[in-house]
């Protein structure tokens, strides 16, 4: 759609200046009377989700930032679409009004970058729940128990072995999670959720279902179990289950150099700054703390490097430390009689019968 509005205009000729009616067509930029600000006044035809700009007799619409469009039609912008590689979340993107937000699984958390994925360790509160051993796991935790108990169908608490009869008391049923006993004497085993029972009816194999099968980032089941994966950018640990942040992902979150290594980034910091506990930020090392950088006289210190510099009468050396001593009686006509030097300064001194002007180098009879 467009908009025609007709104003009466001065139009210049070569030969004269004459008025008469102007067209004027644009898609996203309105031509109004003389100084007004629409934008102000509210009377501008910006779409909701636009914002309204003012301009020297005119204003424009433009979409705000998450949205897409020419100004009088703004349309959000869908980041989870494959297209923007599922908004750079490594789990779950959610898209919303003019924005979007990650989201993680459960047993992980959202990192502090909004988009990768960090394992929850269970085990940390309350001991996972689990009576006597927590074992904590990619995006998961499991129970154990301590020897001569077996672990109960809750899977939490832990029950006393029987070593008589051929059931779930009996320490030898054989069960990987569950056992339940038949109505013949017997014993079936079972699993938790997420878990496959295996082919000899007693082991549970591990599912995506299941704390995403132990894996950060993404999981496909196979016939030998999940296999992990990583998000773009990020590269798959030698655990097979970690993903690593690598130097293409914000730089690694490196403050200055990113290095990519087998176990992750590796960040360093240039000359004149030191790497911080954190293991990536770096903080300027002032120079001048340590035996006043080397300088002879003063020691300016600078970012990523420090600078000496000397006190009135003194020269730096090449070696931007060393101080020496201008002769200044070397020079010409420093003194018109005796020049003496001294270290950082001179002194003019007069032959018999003149005497010195005072703040002069000048002798009179």
């Amino acid at each position: 759609h467009f908009l025609v509005k007709v104003l009466w205009v001065p139009i210049v000729n070569a030969a004269k200046q004459t008025r008469g009616p102007v067209a004027l067509l644009k898609t996203n930029t309105f031509i109004s009377r003389v100084n007004a600000d629409e934008c102000a006044e509210g009377t501008d035809d910006c779409h909701i989700d636009a914002i309204c700009q003012n301009t020297p007799k005119s204003y424009k619409c433009i979409c705000k930032p998450g949205y897409k469009g020419e100004g009088k039609q703004c349309e959000d912008i869908d980041e989870c679409e494959n297209d923007f590689y599922n908004g750079g979340c490594v789990h779950e993107c959610i898209n919303i009004p003019g924005n979007y937000r990650c989201t993680c699984y459960d047993g992980f958390m959202l990192a502090h970058d909004g988009h990768n994925c960090l394992d929850v360790d269970e085990c940390l509160d309350n001991n996972g729940g689990c009576q006597q051993v927590c074992v904590n796991t990619m995006g998961s935790y499991e129970c154990q128990c301590k020897e001569g108990f077996f672990l109960s169908d809750n899977q939490h608490t832990c029950i006393h072995r029987s070593n008589e009869g051929m059931n779930c008391m009996n320490k030898d049923h054989g069960c990987a999670h569950i056992c339940r006993e038949t109505p013949k004497g017997g014993v079936a085993c079972e699993c938790r959720p997420g878990f496959e029972l295996a082919k000899n009816q007693k082991d549970c194999k591990l599912t995506c279902n299941y704390g995403n099968g132990g894996c950060q980032h993404t999981c496909d089941d196979t016939d030998t179990g999940p296999v992990c994966g990583c998000h773009q950018k990020y590269a798959l640990h030698s655990d097979g289950r970690t993903c690593i942040e690598t130097c293409a992902v914000n730089n690694g979150g490196c403050d200055r150099t990113c290095k990519d290594t087998a176990t992750g980034v590796r960040c360093s910091c240039p000359v004149g700054f030191t790497l911080q506990p954190d293991g990536k930020t770096c903080k300027d090392i002032d120079e001048c703390l340590v035996n006043n950088g080397g300088c002879d006289h003063f020691c300016r210190n600078t970012v990523g490097s420090f600078e000496c510099s000397c006190q009135k009468g003194y020269k730096l050396l090449t070696d931007e430390r060393t101080c020496q001593d201008i002769d200044e009686c070397s020079f010409e006509r420093t003194c018109d009689h005796i020049c003496i030097n001294y270290p950082g300064s001179f002194e003019c001194l007069c032959h018999k019968g003149y005497t010195l002007l005072k703040r002069s180098k000048l002798s009179l009879v």
